[in-house]
Order: C-alpha cells, then structure tokens, then sequence
C-alpha cells in the first residue's frame, strides 16, 4: 500500500485526496471554532475541498456575515493569479451584471505546519445549477426551476458573463457548476440555523498510526462538507453567484489549458483553437439549455473521443463550416450518408436542437435513464428500425396523462354553451371540486401536498410574522398566471420598467412535474441558442448582445396553464 495511506488511521473513512494533502506543502489543517486573522473569522462547518484549497464557512465578526474561507494548499499560494482577477473584477466599472460575479471581499496569509497559505475570503453561495438539477433530477424525476425563474436565472448568468468581459477576463471554465444559487438572507440565520438548514457537521477523527510517516500534519479530524444538493428550496434564492475564476485569464494572452468538462467544451477545441471570450459563449449557450431544461445539452458515456463530440454537436445544430470538414474528411464522409434518405439526418438538416427543447417535461416521472447506456455516436451509419417490441411499448404515466387531457379538450372544444355550463354545474357539486380542495389556480400550494416540503397556504405570513422573503425565497418577479407571450421581436423592457420584486412560494420557484414548455418559447429558446451556438466563433453572438433576446423579458404561458386558462373560460 500506498506509504502515505498507511500512514493515516481514519474511524471513518474520508475523501483520500484530502488526507494525502496534510503535508508539507498541502493544506492547512482547519478544525471547528478555529479563528483567522486576529479573531475576526471563526470556522462554522465546511463547504469543499478539492486539489488545490479548502473552503470553510466562515463568520465575520466585523461585518457580522458569512462568508466563504478559501485556503490555498501552500505550494499553490505563490504566483496565484486568482485573487489579482478578483481584484480586477471587484474594481470594474458598476453594470448589471456585477451583482451576479463572485466579489472578493479579503485575502491575508496565514504559516501553519505545512507552509505558508493564501486566504481568500468571499461572498457564500448555496447549491450550484447542476447540483440543483442534480436532486432529484434525473434520479427521481423532475426538478427544475420554472420557466419564469430559469429565465431571470439565465439573464443573470449572461449579464455576469457580459460583464467578466468587459473586465477583459475570459472564464475560462464556464458551466452549470460554476453558477450558484445564493442562499436567502443567510447573514441573518444563527448557528443553530445554519446547521438546522445546510446540515450539522460531521467530524471524522483521524489517528497517526505508531511509526507512521511524520510527513504528514493533518488535523485531529477533518469534516464533512455542506450537502447542498439537500438544502430545502426554501432557503435558496432566486439570486445567482458566478465563482471559480482559477483557470481565468486576462483576454490579450492565449490560453490553451483547457479545464472544462467536454460537454461544455467549444467546438474549436477540436480544431486546435485556444480557449477565449467565444468559447465562454458556448458554454453559456450550453449552460442556458440546462438552467431552462434540468439536464445537459450534450450527453456522454465516459470521455468522448474527438469525433463521437463533433458527430453530437453536428446532430444536434447542422453541417459543420467549410473551413473544418478539410481537418475532418471522415467526418465529412459520414454527414453527407446521414442528411440521405434513410439516414439518422435526413429532413433534419439544421439538426435536433428544437426537438431537444421540446422534450422539457415529456419524461417526468419516468425511471432515470442509466447514465452507463449513454451512447456516443460515432462515425458509424446505422439505419435504425423500430421494432415491434418497441413500437408497443407501454406508454409512460405522464403519456397516458399528455394523450387523456388532450382528448378532453377536443371533447370540450366541441360542447355548446348550454352542454359546458352543464358540465361545469356538475363539476362544482362534485365532493372533490371548489376552492377548498385540489390545486388553487391563483399559485397558492396544496395543504395535502404532505413531505413535498412545500408550504400550505394556511402559513401565509400574518402581521408580524416573518415573510419568505426575511427567510426564503424572493424571485423578484411577479406571479401571473394570466399574462399573454409576449411577440417574437417585441422591444425589451427598461430597467425602470421591470417588475419590483415580489416573494414567490416555494411551489413557484419549482417548476410542476410534467409541465411542457409551449412551441412560442421553444421557438424563442432555439432562436437564442442558435446565436450562442454558432460554430464559428468570430461570428457567435457576445454576451451582451445576448441579453437583449426575447426569450430572456418575454413571458411565456406552460401547457398546464393553458388547460387551465380553458377550464377558467368555461366557468365564465
């Protein structure tokens, strides 16, 4: 075995990557109540660790806030280049799109056993996009912000981005982890609260075994981190924070380290392109998909090789330019079989991105797919046959649900005044109807909606008593349940004339399984991913050209909000 492992006796076991890095060099050991900086920091619980640092929630004393304690391993902490890009970011110019970028907001030194550390303190954030997507997600279903929430998500996201650049910062690791939903008026909560909500922390004791390698100096124990993928929507907010600028760099140097998962990754990548303001572009066209949908835009089986990500992309967004078919002649041969007759292309030229986007809510409720069935498409040419087997398959629940209300509204478009009042007579003298009962169309939650975790509508805030928004959650956009989509084209509203802020239940700020998007917002989303997806990066859209897309200040009415719309009009 391993010297290093043998050296460390844990009673329960920890994450190996942190225990090796107790040593010269490595991290700094951090235990519980520990204070920095003269007493002005003390350790709460723990956020995360990886191969570089170690973060800790931390208690300001001064400002009388929480904040996140990033320690550098010391052999990282000379000639870091993170905290002078903080820095930068922190002194550009006010815009929008500041709010939403991580704010350095200290950073000092600390000598301790293993060397000499770099501290960076900043703003916390809560669980990340992908975590969030990740709990239940596609485990148990759906979980996804609404439509109207991962729009002002997504806008943030790009207002963020907008500004990274304007700084003259490239990211350089752009994607759904990397965004996180800030948690509601944290700096308000006690201790006692914190670990109520984010989780107590567990302690891990480790013991030296006798004749053990001296090298190592950990902590008496190390700690287990913040779960965020379990944190109760009620304590996230709306409000999102762009982090891990630690493969940033300035916009007038090449960088060619790339760090980026590959289904983020653009496609010039392939073509022996550096990473720059495009490449961020694509990510945050990919990232955006994931905010509106809940899952990735690209899917992969492991680590795709060079053609199984081009033949993806070029399926899902069309023919690759001229330019890059000369570097790829196999791939070029084997789209020009595709887009024929009886190829996986054929009628789908421009690819399958809107079929993509239309699948938001058809599998809800459906058993996750098993991520090891994954397949990577390769330059292989398959007609596929669906056999009978197949063709008969069960219909899903949400199916059966999709195709019964559908033939209800057919019955019902074809009903006389006098035959819908009749129906609807019989509806409000069924046990089962009327106000007090069911789902309310005003937004209000079920009572019966019992370890879903979502509020009744009898805890409405009364006078005196604290409102979601001092405790949970405020998307600073109103409910409506009756407003029109806005026109393909129709001018983006001012700042001014914006909605004020307004605190939505939880059952809002999460999207209702089966929800389907409608064919006005499908057509908006792929017309603004389409412009973030461009091949060419010289010819894709900035961020901050981006923002003023529709589909970002349009409001846009789901499938089930329809039926209901129906239903409202025949009770009129």
């Amino acid at each position: 075995p391993n010297s290093c492992t043998s050296a460390v006796e844990m009673s329960v076991r920890v994450p190996r990557i942190e225990t090796l890095n107790y040593r010269a060099g490595g991290f700094h050991p951090v235990h519980l109540n520990d204070s920095f900086k003269k007493d002005r920091y003390t350790v709460i619980h723990k956020l995360g660790h990886g191969g570089f640092a170690t973060v800790w929630l931390a208690r300001d004393k001064i400002r009388e806030r929480y904040v996140a304690l990033k320690i550098l391993a010391a052999r990282l902490s000379r000639d870091c280049p993170e905290v002078e890009i903080l820095r930068r970011l922190r002194n550009g110019e006010e815009s929008l799109g500041k709010a939403f970028v991580m704010s350095i907001l200290d950073h000092f030194w600390i000598n301790g056993p293993n060397g000499h550390h770099l501290c960076v303190v900043s703003e916390v954030g809560g669980p990340s996009i992908k975590q969030f997507n990740e709990c239940p997600g596609l485990k148990n279903g759906s979980r996804r912000l609404r439509g109207e929430v991962a729009r002002k998500v997504a806008l943030q996201a790009t207002e963020g981005l907008a500004y990274i650049h304007s700084t003259g910062i490239v990211h350089g690791d752009f994607t759904a982890a990397n965004i996180l939903l800030q948690l509601a008026n944290i700096d308000e909560w006690s201790v006692d609260q914190i670990h109520e909500r984010l989780g107590k922390p567990m302690t891990q004791d480790l013991h030296p075994k006798p004749g053990g390698n001296d090298d190592l100096s950990g902590p008496r124990y190390t700690i287990s981190t913040i779960d965020m993928k379990l944190v109760d929507p009620r304590w996230i907010s709306d409000q999102i924070m762009i982090i891990d600028f630690g493969i940033a760099f300035l916009q007038e140097q090449s960088s060619e380290d790339i760090g980026t998962p590959k289904v983020y990754c653009a496609p010039e990548f392939n073509f022996d392109c550096p990473r720059s303001i495009s490449s961020d572009t694509w990510a945050l066209g990919c990232t955006i998909f994931e905010i509106r949908t809940g899952a990735c835009l690209f899917r992969f089986r492991g680590v795709p090789t060079r053609d199984q990500v081009l033949v993806s992309m070029v399926q899902l967004l069309g023919k690759l330019p001229e330019k890059w078919w000369k570097e790829w002649e196999d791939g070029h041969n084997w789209y020009d079989i595709e887009i024929q007759v009886g190829g996986d292309m054929a009628g789908s030229v421009e690819g399958s991105l809107h079929h993509q986007i239309m699948q938001i809510g058809m599998h809800d409720g459906d058993a996750a797919p098993d991520p090891s069935l994954y397949k990577n498409h390769d330059l292989k040419h398959e007609l596929v046959i669906e056999s009978k087997h197949e063709s008969e398959k069960a219909p899903t629940a949400w199916q059966d649900h999709r195709d019964s209300t559908n033939r209800l509204v057919a019955l019902v478009e074809e009903l006389t005044t006098s035959e819908a009042a009749d129906v609807i007579d019989q509806i409000n003298k069924s046990p089962n109807s009327g106000s007090s009962h069911g789902k309310s169309t005003s937004g209000s939650t079920n009572k019966n909606n019992s370890g879903s975790g979502v509020a009744s509508s009898s805890s409405a805030p009364k006078s005196g008593d604290k409102s979601i928004s001092s405790e949970g959650i405020s998307t600073g956009l109103p409910a409506s349940s009756g407003d029109t989509p806005a026109e393909k084209g129709t001018s983006d509203p001012s700042p001014e004339s914006l909605p004020a802020p307004v605190t939505l239940g939880i059952a809002e700020f999460l999207e209702a399984t089966g929800t389907t998007i409608s064919l006005m917002e499908a057509d908006s989303l792929e017309s603004l991913l389409r412009e973030a997806l461009i091949f060419l990066p010289e010819e894709r859209a900035t961020p901050l050209e981006l923002t003023k897309h529709h589909w970002f200040h349009s409001k846009y009415q789901s499938t089930i909000q329809d039926r209901e719309l129906l239903v409202a009009g025949l009770r009129a």
